[in-house]
C-alpha cells in the first residue's frame, strides 16, 4: 500500500512520518516553486504552480495509473494522527490503514473513508454507505475510477458525489478515525484562500452543481453548502446504509 500526500507552504509537513512508521511508502506531489524546500521522501514535482486542489488531486490520479497502482491512498499534509473508537478513544499508529484496506479490497466501493476523531464516538453504526462524506484521509481503487476532480469547488465532496454518480460510491468507517486542525485554520495549504473567502464561491459552485441535493446554509460566520449525499444516492438507486 503507498500513500500520496499533496503538500503546500508546509515543508516541516510530518504527515509521511506516521505512515513510514508503518512501512506504508510515501509519494509527496509539491509545486516547483517549493520543490527545493521540502525535505521529505520521494518528491513528485507537478509541473504547475497555483493551479489549485484539483489539479494536483488529478495529478496524482494519473500519476497513480500511469504507475500501475490500484489502492492509494490520499492524506492531507497536516494529518497528526490515527486511532479507533471502541468505548472509548484510543490512539493507533498508521497500521489501521492495512485492516481497512482488508475489510475494503473485497468490496465493490471506489472510496473509502474513516471519521474525524471528534465524530467518532457518537457514531452509532460502524460504517456508512453513500450517507456520510469521507475526506482528509481516503482510500481509493484508482484503477476503477474514470472521472476526475472539478475546479473551483469544494473539490473532495464534488468528487465523492461524482463516485456515486459514476461508480458504487463511498465507504466510511465511521469508528477508525484521523486528527487534524480545522479546515482552512492551519497556514499553508488553502489557508489563504480561506482568508479572502474563497470557499464562499466553491460553496455557491457545489450546490448549482449538485441542485437540489445542495443547498446553501450560513454556519456561524461563513456560507457553506449542505448537501445531501444519501438522497443523492437513493434518487439513483445506488446502495445505501
Amino acid at each position: 500500500m503507498i500513500c500520496f500526500i499533496p503538500t503546500k507552504g508546509r515543508a516541516n509537513t510530518k504527515t509521511y512520518k506516521l505512515f513510514e512508521q508503518v512501512n506504508i511508502k510515501t509519494y509527496h506531489f509539491i509545486e516547483p516553486q517549493e520543490y527545493d524546500q521540502y525535505d521529505v521522501p520521494n518528491k513528485v514535482n507537478i509541473q504547475e504552480n497555483d493551479k489549485g486542489v484539483s489539479y494536483v488531486r488529478n495529478f496524482m490520479l494519473n500519476f497513480a495509473k500511469e504507475n500501475n497502482h490500484e489502492w492509494i491512498i490520499f492524506c492531507d499534509d497536516d494529518v497528526i494522527s490515527f486511532g479507533i473508537y471502541n468505548g472509548k478513544t484510543i490512539k493507533k499508529d498508521a497500521g489501521i490503514w492495512f485492516d481497512i484496506l482488508e475489510k475494503a479490497k473485497n468490496l465493490p466501493f471506489e472510496l473509502v473513508g474513516i471519521n474525524y476523531t471528534q465524530h467518532a464516538w457518537h457514531e452509532k453504526k460502524p460504517y456508512s454507505v453513500n450517507s456520510k462524506f469521507a475526506e482528509v484521509c481516503v482510500l481509493m481503487n484508482v484503477k476503477k475510477i474514470n472521472w476526475q476532480y472539478n475546479s473551483n469547488t469544494k473539490e473532495d465532496r464534488d468528487f465523492q458525489m461524482q463516485t456515486i454518480k459514476n461508480g458504487y460510491g463511498v465507504l466510511r468507517f465511521n469508528h477508525y478515525w484521523f486528527s487534524c486542525p480545522n479546515v482552512g485554520t492551519n497556514k499553508g495549504g488553502l489557508f489563504n484562500l480561506y482568508q479572502s473567502k474563497k470557499d464562499v464561491e466553491w460553496s455557491k459552485n457545489i450546490t448549482k452543481a449538485w441542485h437540489p441535493f445542495a443547498k446553501l446554509v450560513k454556519k456561524k460566520e461563513r456560507i457553506d453548502a449542505k448537501i445531501d449525499i444519501k438522497g443523492y444516492a437513493k434518487s439513483l438507486n445506488k446502495q445505501i446504509r
